[in-house]
């Protein structure tokens, strides 16, 4: 009994041993499963912070994509109003005898392009939609803007100026503000997604990158370069958009600008030429010559405006012709100077004879913007020097007026110079220097702008003729004054 009892309890060690074995195992084991589950879910937690960068990544490229192609509409809808009512300014113009009916014909043609081309690109705006009362409401506006637009250019094929502009200034600008405000609303809607977006992306990439740095170093390395590339692609999209907006503005400006200096020469030759044509005017024939003066001036003024942006559309078309020759400057700057003496606008000109390289009718529109750009900017002494250097020849427009501002003179040659809130050069549309150097490049040739002492002095330079190499290299040539 005795024995019975002291065995009992070496009997039962054992079996407790291998129970705490056992419940060690366990533990063990429950730890593993549960530091694995924990892994796991940590992983499938930054599996879907990736994933949803991803998807992030995708939805702000389709935003970006509907806010890009809302701009470029933007821009075509206001590049067809412009065309249109440069048109009409054109076909005013017309009327006036200050532009001829290819000059129209030319502008009615940008006016088709202009319109074929928003069409093009609402159809793939509203491609990129899903709303469909949005994708309505936009082929509604537009329909109805580019039905004005085809019913002003009705009007002016047909001769009907004053209709014509009654419907722009009634219809067009109503039509076009309509269109207008849907597709800013859209584009500026698609701005702000992006911001949200980056942001949110931004917490979540950073979230991401913390939980895929504990687990895989790779999968840290790839969330990286998503969020770079989404980075890269929202910043991508955020300047072309703001492109489109700065082109989009600089058009308005523009049409805004020649709309207000083409109507003052035509404001003033038509009230002038009525008040020769007035039975009741005056037989005083110092005032009738005048005023034939002052029609004459602003004709010519108009008519070198009208060029300059027929020019300037040309070269942005890549339809800009030049066509050089053999030709000689001294003949051709007299022909621009001829209109110019005609109404009291006298220039001393000292030129050596020569032969030169060049299209003479740009040759003679690059001459005549220089001049006037001398005419209104300049002083009133003025003169043009024209002289062979080595194998070029150099022409030079003086001035003793005050020069070009100091902080102009970096852009002197770009589109649309201004000072403040005034253009740079009155009687002009900001073209007249950018067109002289677009022409004189084009032509081979260079243009530079100095101050010298108390003069201003814009220098062109062109090739000699080839056939004149010769007599030039052994010292030949008259010195003629135009």
């Amino acid at each position: 009994m005795t024995d019975s009892i002291r065995r009992r309890p070496h009997a039962t060690m054992p079996e407790e041993s291998d129970k705490g074995s056992f419940l060690s195992r366990l533990k063990t084991r429950q730890g593993l499963l549960t530091a694995g589950a924990a892994t796991m879910v940590v992983a499938l937690i930054a599996a879907a912070m990736v994933f949803a960068i991803a998807k992030g990544t995708t939805e702000t490229a389709e935003e970006g994509t509907a806010g890009i192609l809302a701009e470029a509409s933007l821009s075509a809808a206001a590049t067809a109003r412009n065309s249109t009512v440069q048109a009409l300014v054109i076909a005013e113009a017309l009327d006036l005898g200050v532009a001829t009916p290819a000059e129209l014909e030319t502008s009615l043609g940008n006016v088709a392009a202009a319109t074929t081309e928003l069409q093009t690109r609402i159809e793939r705006f509203t491609g990129a939609l899903e709303n469909p009362s949005l994708i309505g409401q936009v082929k509604a506006e537009t329909t109805a803007f580019i039905s004005v637009v085809n019913l002003t250019v009705e009007q002016i094929q047909a001769g009907r100026t004053e209709r014509s502009t009654q419907i722009v200034g009634n219809s067009l600008d109503e039509s076009y503000q309509t269109l207008a405000a849907t597709l800013v609303d859209r584009r500026d809607s698609a701005i702000g997604f992006i911001a949200l977006a980056g942001e949110d992306a931004g917490r979540l990439a950073d979230a991401a990158r913390f939980l895929v740095l504990l687990l895989v170093p790779v999968t840290v390395l790839l969330a990286y370069r998503l969020r770079v590339r989404r980075d890269q692609r929202r910043r991508d999209l955020e300047h072309q958009m703001e492109k489109q907006r700065v082109v989009s503005e600089t058009q308005d400006e523009f049409i805004a600008s020649l709309s207000h200096v083409l109507r003052t020469p035509l404001t003033a030759i038509y009230g002038f030429s009525l008040e020769l044509i007035e039975p009741t005017g005056t037989n005083d024939p110092a005032l009738t010559r005048e005023l034939a003066t002052f029609i004459a001036a602003e004709s010519s003024d108009l008519s070198r405006m009208v060029e300059d942006i027929l020019t300037a559309a040309a070269a942005d078309t890549d339809s800009l012709l030049i066509a050089t020759e053999a030709t000689d400057p001294v003949a051709e700057v007299r022909a621009v100077l001829a209109p110019m003496s005609a109404v009291g606008q006298d220039i001393e000109t000292s030129m050596q004879g020569a032969t030169i390289t060049a299209d003479p009718f740009r040759f003679r529109q690059i001459i005549g913007n220089l001049v006037s750009n001398a005419v209104h900017h300049g002083g009133p002494n003025r003169s043009i020097i024209g002289k062979r250097e080595g194998l070029r020849y150099t022409i030079e427009v003086r001035d003793d007026g005050p020069g070009v501002p100091k902080e102009l003179e970096d852009r002197l040659f770009s589109r649309f110079v201004h000072q403040g809130e005034d253009p740079l050069l009155t009687g002009t549309v900001g073209l007249g220097l950018a067109v002289a150097q677009l022409l004189t490049t084009h032509s081979g040739g260079t243009i530079s702008h100095r101050r010298e002492g108390r003069e201003t002095v814009f220098a062109i330079t062109f090739p000699l003729a080839v056939d004149t190499l010769p007599s030039v290299l052994d010292g030949q040539g008259a010195v003629s004054q135009a």
